[in-house]
């Protein structure tokens, strides 16, 4: 397609369009209903207007439904090996992993009637930088392909998308997560124990900071990529002058 070779490649980049369709569609539909009502991240679902509970069902599902689905194709069809079966790397078992605990943290928070708030805050953040990290999956198999070596702005569209994602995935993940952990930490397990059972609540902490802690790394070279990118080249050039 446009060129591509029929390889795993297209396959790959195709599974990357659907995540930014995903993300594309989810983020609006979270933050209208962050928005919509009041910021309690333990608060029951009981007592919402009906058009909330079936929204939230339906964004909730919707991401759930997703994250099978790419678990699926990222993890058993592109890596699957004749003989072998799938053989994943030390990154793939860490998606997989972000993978079943934001499913079992959206599909729990669906069955109590309570913490949906929660799950919705923590999905829009994670999903925000999604759109731009897919385009970049997109572009690095992209200037690898034939078809592509001659377009010339094409290597500038990548480093200006990378460090649109590096700088989104920061503000996520580090800044933005300062303020919404401790407070949803305080939220659960202070009033959550109201609307919902405590091994349930820590199983839910647990959940949240194991996603957030395997970002780490990713953390790290989102940093690194700014420090080396042309932003900070440029400030660097201009404290000179």
């Amino acid at each position: 397609y446009f060129g591509w070779d029929q390889s795993k490649d297209t396959i790959y980049a195709s599974g990357c369009v659907t995540g930014i369709c995903h993300s594309s569609l989810l983020v609006p539909g979270l933050l209208a209903m962050l928005l919509s009502q009041k910021y309690v991240p333990s608060a029951k679902l009981q007592g919402s207007p009906q058009w909330y509970q079936d929204a939230m069902h339906a964004l909730l599902g919707f991401c759930t439904g997703y994250m099978i689905y790419d678990s699926f194709m990222g993890f058993i069809v592109e890596v699957w090996q004749p003989g072998r079966g799938p053989v994943l790397s030390s990154d793939d078992w860490m998606y997989l992993g972000h993978h079943i605990l934001t499913s079992l943290y959206m599909t729990s928070t669906r069955w109590v009637k309570a913490g949906h708030i929660s799950a919705m805050v923590l999905m829009f953040f994670g999903e925000l930088s999604n759109p731009f990290m897919n385009l970049k999956l997109i572009l690095e198999r992209a200037l690898e392909q034939d078809c592509c070596k001659d377009v010339t702005w094409l290597p500038t569209l990548f480093v200006c998308n990378e460090q649109v994602f590096s700088i989104c995935y920061i503000i996520c993940r580090v800044f933005a997560a300062s303020f919404v952990f401790p407070h949803l930490t305080y939220d659960l397990l202070i009033r959550g124990k109201k609307n919902a059972p405590m091994p349930l609540i820590l199983c839910w902490l647990f959940l949240c900071y194991g996603v957030q802690f395997g970002s780490i790394p990713m953390i790290y070279t989102s940093i690194d990529n700014v420090k080396n990118g042309p932003l900070m080249s440029s400030a660097g050039a201009h404290g000179e002058l």
